[in-house]
């Protein structure tokens, strides 16, 4: 049996790992901030001294774009500085290291789907800092799949879907942005694909190549369009319950903190032979059912 590190299981990617983990076939060691900190470098040496992973899935993550412009130290701390000490200890004891990053490394301004190879142009913090992340782990370690995802949804914690969910029954105009673009991405999708990409270095095929992948859901929609599809689902199960007013507005007007790209579109081509996209509507309509029953 191989031993599997996870860190932040208390994610909606962490979660939904852990959910899917078949502990017959790995010896797991599953993590949060409360026992592994992956900026405290002392402790990172502990853990892995004391576990010996041959695989880390590094799930953990500073998520909050808003509030990253305002507290850069803290996402640099954990998007960047804690992946640097994921790296070093991987190379140290010889283990594969999985991480997530994202389409905020790019900027937005292209007319074309983003592949792996285009170069990156964060507009905010968080991208910033995930795009370090990403440098210190080429820059310190050989041995790593970087997974760039975009909008990712789940039945856990909070994010877009349970958002608008939360916000079902209101009376107020939802004002929701029309001139973002990308693709939403399920995470339950995402840990199939950690996991799968794991079991590979258990089985020794080697089918995923050492490098960056883009993995998001199968078609592009905006923001407005993805709330729009929401409450389609959420019709099948409560009809005329919502109450919701949703009200398409552009980037300039909702004025936001952080700046993010128009186009975040991610080009799937590399993996798609070996993984499926995420078929977002599909579990966009299993999100709903949890939710409501």
């Amino acid at each position: 049996m191989l031993r599997l590190l996870v860190t932040g299981q208390k994610g909606q990617i962490g979660q939904s790992i852990k959910d899917r983990i078949d502990h017959r076939e790995w010896d797991v060691l599953l993590t949060d901030i409360e026992t592994l900190d992956i900026t405290n470098a002392a402790q990172v040496a502990r853990v892995f001294k004391a576990f010996k992973p041959n695989v880390v899935i590094n799930a953990a993550a500073y998520t909050e774009v808003d509030k990253a412009e305002n507290e850069a130290g803290a996402a640099e701390s954990v998007n960047a500085y804690g992946p640097y000490l994921l790296a070093l200890q991987c190379h140290n004891v010889g283990a594969l290291l999985i991480h997530f990053s994202t389409e905020y490394i790019f900027n937005g301004r292209s007319h074309c789907r983003y592949v792996e190879t285009d170069t990156p142009a964060p507009l905010n913090v968080y991208g910033r800092t995930k795009l370090q992340g990403e440098q210190y782990i080429k820059t310190y370690l050989s041995h790593y799949i970087i997974i760039r995802t975009s909008w990712v949804f789940s039945e856990y914690a909070r994010n877009f879907v349970t958002t608008m969910l939360s916000l079902r029954r209101g009376t107020e105009p939802i004002r929701i942005v029309n001139d973002q673009f990308g693709c939403p991405t399920y995470a339950g999708d995402v840990a199939n694909l950690a996991l799968d990409i794991a079991k590979e270095r258990m089985a020794e095929t080697n089918r995923y190549q050492l490098g960056e992948y883009n993995f998001c859901g199968d078609s592009e929609v905006s923001w407005f369009d993805f709330a729009c599809a929401i409450f389609d689902e959420l019709d099948k199960y409560q009809p005329g319950e919502q109450g919701r007013h949703l009200v398409g507005v552009t980037s300039e007007e909702y004025a936001s903190i952080a700046v993010r790209p128009r186009n975040g579109i991610l080009n799937c081509h590399k993996i798609s032979p070996i993984f499926r996209p995420s078929d977002w509507r599909r579990k966009l309509r299993h999100v709903i059912e949890t939710t409501m029953a």
